[in-house]
């Protein structure tokens, strides 16, 4: 009798897999040297990378690229990083120049390999202890669980400032919440910048999500100031109105303006916020500092002075 995985052919995979196969697929279900090499003299499949094909000519999707990083390591391995954020659904604030595979962590994979496409991408293995655990169980291409992914790309990104962003856009974006990540983090001893990524978490399930916000927040630890009592106050009953740090006992408020802000509107709308901060608050007296996301990286020593003053 013949089983359900006997059954299968190459041509099911190959469509399974979005158009995408391996050779060592191909030869393990019943295709020979021969058909395989008459496959690429054809011109029927386009190299993606060694050993990994394509079946049109066309430029190869995000999905059909993230197949063929994760075959080219072997079975077993998971795309992880800002690629697998990307499968994830997650808006980066660039496209991945790369695709960072996890494989088994006593398999050896040569590096080197590029999977071809616009740009071309090079393909970074990392060994990764207890993988079994950390892959997702059904989704492909082949993946580790998203947790995982976000502290993987945290790791591997290029400053502490990307990792920061990396972390508290997962949460922003509402792709998972700040305790998902707390489990996982606790699976991943020897992560890379972990006690970083510790401290964001911190910000994140205080509120902190923007930028602007986790360097302010950086700010506060680096000179020994109280951390705020709340971020994203709610200071309007519409819901429209927020502070960016509200300390309530000494009764002072501080807003960081980004890069937005030069735009003529969104200037109006915040000044008629630092109004309504002043009013909502008008039984008692409330302190107003507004910082810029350039104060904060040019004129910190003054920055750090200002705020001492008032909550100090």
């Amino acid at each position: 009798m013949t089983s359900a995985a006997e059954s299968v052919t190459w041509e099911q995979v190959r469509a399974a897999q979005q158009g995408v196969l391996a050779r060592r697929q191909a030869l393990a279900l019943g295709m020979t040297e021969g058909a395989w090499q008459w496959l690429l003299d054809s011109g029927r499949v386009r190299p993606l990378v060694p050993g990994v094909v394509l079946e049109h000519l066309g430029e190869p999707t995000t999905v059909q690229r993230a197949w063929a990083a994760a075959l080219h390591c072997g079975h077993g391995a998971a795309v992880t990083g800002d690629l697998a954020l990307v499968l994830y659904g997650m808006r980066l604030s660039a496209p991945p120049l790369a695709a960072h595979v996890a494989v088994p962590e006593e398999r050896v994979v040569r590096r080197g390999a590029v999977v071809h496409g616009e740009p071309p991408w090079r393909i970074e293995p990392h060994r990764v202890r207890g993988l079994d655990r950390l892959r997702h169980p059904v989704r492909t291409p082949p993946v580790v669980r998203l947790p995982v992914a976000v502290l993987h790309a945290a790791a591997q990104a290029p400053t502490d400032r990307a990792a920061e962003w990396r972390v508290a856009a997962a949460v922003q974006q509402r792709l998972l919440r700040p305790q998902d990540l707390d489990d996982v983090l606790r699976q991943l001893p020897r992560l890379r910048r972990r006690a970083l990524v510790t401290d964001v978490l911190a910000d994140v399930r205080e509120g902190a999500h923007a930028a602007s916000e986790l360097a302010f927040l950086r700010l506060l630890r680096a000179h020994g100031l109280p951390r705020p009592d709340r971020l994203q106050r709610l200071v309007r009953a519409d819901g429209k109105r927020y502070l960016d740090a509200w300390w309530e006992r000494r009764r002072v408020a501080a807003e960081i303006d980004g890069a937005h802000h030069v735009d003529v509107a969104q200037w109006d709308d915040d000044v008629l916020r630092a109004n309504a901060v002043v009013l909502s608050e008008r039984h008692d007296r409330v302190l107003l500092l507004r910082f810029t996301t350039g104060n904060l990286r040019h004129d910190e020593p003054l920055v750090a002075a200002q705020l001492r003053s008032a909550l100090l």
